[in-house]
């Protein structure tokens, strides 16, 4: 969901909606708030990955004395290996596919990849504010539908 798309979906008024009306729209402002949410998250965790592979990058030994180094399988699993030609590094830029760069470039990617998410992680933190303070306002409309009815309910007695 594209930012624009976003906010012109905040700009509807729920006032003079009937009370199922009202709760169709909070619900469907929840579900737009933990799909934004769990982007977020997933945005988060590639992002921490571009910045470990800049470390890790920035890491690689530059002489031919000290190439051996840990490669990791997995988080938490690592076997020794030795680096073969430490002026060049071999680089995943995605669906498969892996580009040959020299270390500084490669750092250079990753940082570039970095500030790109993070870019696109403040513009749906700023829908999330949005639709946050729209699930506010509808919050509030209910309880005042509440406050009316229970008004109602005492006058009849």
């Amino acid at each position: 969901m594209s930012a624009t798309t976003a906010s012109a979906s905040n700009d509807q008024q729920p006032v003079g909606l009937s009370m199922s009306q009202v709760e169709q729209v909070r619900a469907q402002l929840q579900s737009d708030i933990e799909m934004l949410q769990s982007s977020i998250q997933r945005l988060q965790y590639a992002q921490e990955g571009f910045g470990e592979s800049m470390v890790a990058v920035s890491r690689l030994p530059t002489n031919n004395q000290e190439n051996s180094l840990l490669v990791p399988l997995s988080s938490s699993m690592y076997v020794p290996g030795r680096l073969s030609d430490p002026e060049h590094v071999l680089v995943d830029i995605g669906t498969g596919f892996f580009v040959e760069m020299r270390p500084k470039k490669a750092q250079d990617y990753f940082k570039r990849k970095h500030d790109y998410i993070q870019v696109e992680i403040d513009k749906l933190q700023k829908v999330l504010y949005d639709k946050l303070l729209t699930r506010q306002q509808v919050n509030g409309i209910i309880q005042m539908h509440l406050q009316q009815q229970q008004q109602q309910q005492q006058q009849q007695k």
